[in-house]
């Protein structure tokens, strides 16, 4: 005997829509459904950045762009929230060669 195969309501809307040419692909729906849901809840692209600046998947000022803030109001939400901020900065090497190039010039 067959297991039946479980399919909901939003799965048949979905293939629905892409069998009638609305949507290229699921994937497509999808983006504009979370594009939609962005303009309708705004706050929901906060939460986002957010969450995209805590897995480290963005930078400090990507975050705030994506949460449609500058840097320093991104910064005083995340630190109302207890996030801890990380400073973006070249490495010690990096630092070491612009300080020495800066010197030279100033000779």
């Amino acid at each position: 005997m067959q297991k039946a195969e479980y399919v909901s309501l939003r799965d048949m809307e979905l293939k629905a829509l892409i069998d009638a040419g609305v949507f290229k692909s699921k994937a497509d729906a999808i983006n504009e459904a979370v594009s939609t849901l962005f303009r309708v809840k705004p706050e929901m692209k906060l939460e986002s950045a957010i969450q995209l600046y805590k897995d480290n998947k963005v930078t400090l000022g990507r975050a705030a762009e994506i949460a449609g803030l500058n840097r320093w109001e991104f910064t005083d939400i995340l630190k109302d929230r207890g996030i801890k901020i990380v400073i973006e900065c070249d490495s010690e090497a990096d630092m070491d060669k612009r300080i020495q190039k800066k010197s030279l010039r100033d000779f």
